[in-house]
């Protein structure tokens, strides 16, 4: 009997496992389109964003050569402005120098320093030599220096400006190489600003060959350099009792 019943459930397993094959295949089936779908979409967006990535690279290389474009234009006013600025600048220092020597050749320009004179001594050494007396009466600016010389020599100029009761060194010119002897007449490369009550100062690196006399004057020396920065107070200064008068002074444009 249980045989039978055994014999029995055979077909009922073989018609329900008939009955659940169908819906499988059409889940599967399902499944397989919502992913086609969901591909089509996602390979439609790749498309839409490699039409835009190109249109971007097309926007981008248009821009990079516009760009350029500016770039060189811009270059090549700044190459323009440049050289124009050059060429105006040169122009200018020209006609100012110019105008510098038919000042100093006419002696238009204010002088300040001794009487430039033939004088009988000389110092044949180094000095560092500070003017007392002709101080710089108004301020403006100096454009030069001159003096006799009985040799050739070096010189620098100084401006030295009085703080407190010392005398500081707040300006000097660069190495004058005066190659002549007699009255000589020498610009600064550029011209320094002076205001009143500045003293002067010249230092003679080699020898101090510029005439003097004794008596009328009131220039006082030292052995040694004084340096931009540097101070020192007039009564540490050497020669006072000998009242040195030289051929010596600068030129400029005071108010």
């Amino acid at each position: 009997m249980y045989r039978n019943l055994g014999l029995l459930s055979i077909p009922c397993i073989l018609v329900l496992s008939a009955c659940q094959t169908p819906i499988n295949t059409l889940e599967l089936k399902n499944r397989n389109q919502s992913l086609q779908q969901q591909l089509a979409i996602k390979n439609k967006t790749i498309q839409t964003l490699e039409t835009e990535r190109k249109q971007l690279q097309k926007a981008l290389n248009e821009s990079n050569r516009v760009r350029k474009i500016i770039g060189k234009e811009k270059s090549s006013r700044f190459n323009e402005s440049t050289l124009l600025r050059s060429q105006v600048r040169r122009f200018l220092q020209q006609q100012i120098d110019v105008y510098k020597s038919f000042l100093v050749n006419n002696n238009l320009l204010d002088y300040v320093g001794g009487e430039l004179v033939k004088r009988k001594q000389y110092d044949n050494r180094p000095l560092m030599l500070v003017d007392l007396k002709n101080e710089i009466p108004r301020p403006g600016v100096l454009t030069g220096v001159a003096a006799w010389f009985v040799k050739p020599s070096h010189m620098i100029v100084k401006v030295l400006r009085k703080i407190d009761d010392k005398l500081v060194v707040v300006w000097e010119s660069h190495n004058l190489n005066i190659r002549k002897t007699g009255l000589i007449k020498a610009r600064f490369h550029v011209t320094v600003g002076v205001e009143k009550g500045d003293v002067l100062g010249y230092y003679f690196p080699k020898a101090a060959s510029v005439a003097f006399d004794k008596g009328t004057g009131d220039t006082r020396y030292l052995s040694h350099n004084l340096r931009p920065g540097s101070s020192i107070s007039p009564s540490s200064l050497e020669g006072e009792d000998q009242q040195r008068a030289y051929s010596l002074g600068v030129y400029g444009l005071l108010q």
